[in-house]
């Protein structure tokens, strides 16, 4: 790589190079450090060789700059839609698939008609590791966290758990006759007795 960094000329004078953040300089510096750039023909007209296939990672940013990942994604977003730079490819993460950029001239136009509005596109393809498909990518199997039923529980079951629960105590046949007539026993005397001797009462 070599140690000669091109940088477009009055690109820090431009409206669009204004408005990005100290964060967003840095990365885009060193997008621009890492093209390639080659002179095209006789006339001094120079373009980038590689212009789409630029790899710069969050993992790489976070570990030589200090970035943290939701950062670098602002910065992105910002010299995307600022027109710095172009997403090339959308890369898969964990998959080891990077994402691929290129250099852009459209921040040349900004705040003109003619500007071209671009942005990064969200990922909905599911790449990486999830909840659902973690077992599939790992090839491990995912500990199973076992469950206590309530009816388990014998300190919280409601089936089981008697300790707030008063037995019911049925009243002995000595205190229910306290409650009756007399006279409801004498009846029931006198009806038992006829019975045992019936000739008398005839």
């Amino acid at each position: 790589m070599s140690d000669v960094m091109f940088v477009p000329r009055r690109m820090h004078r431009s409206p669009a190079f204004k408005k990005l953040t100290a964060k967003s300089i840095l990365v885009l510096f060193e997008f621009l450090s890492r093209r390639q750039v080659v002179k095209l023909g006789r006339r001094d007209r120079w373009i980038t060789k590689n212009n789409g296939e630029i790899v710069l990672t969050y993992a790489e940013t976070t570990k030589k700059f200090g970035i943290a990942r939701s950062t670098f994604r602002n910065s992105i977003d910002q010299l995307v839609k600022l027109g710095f730079i172009d997403i090339a490819h959308h890369g898969g993460g964990m998959m080891k698939d990077c994402s691929k950029y290129g250099i852009s001239e459209r921040w040349r136009d900004y705040g003109k008609e003619e500007f071209i509005k671009k942005s990064r596109k969200k990922d909905a393809r599911k790449l990486g590791f999830r909840k659902d498909n973690w077992e599939e990518q790992t090839g491990r199997k995912r500990k199973r966290k076992s469950k206590i039923g309530i009816n388990n529980d014998t300190n919280s079951s409601i089936t089981n758990d008697t300790r707030d629960h008063q037995t019911p105590i049925t009243p002995s046949i000595i205190h229910a006759t306290h409650q009756i007539d007399p006279n409801y026993f004498i009846q029931k005397g006198l009806e038992v007795f006829k019975a045992m001797h019936p000739s008398p009462y005839h």
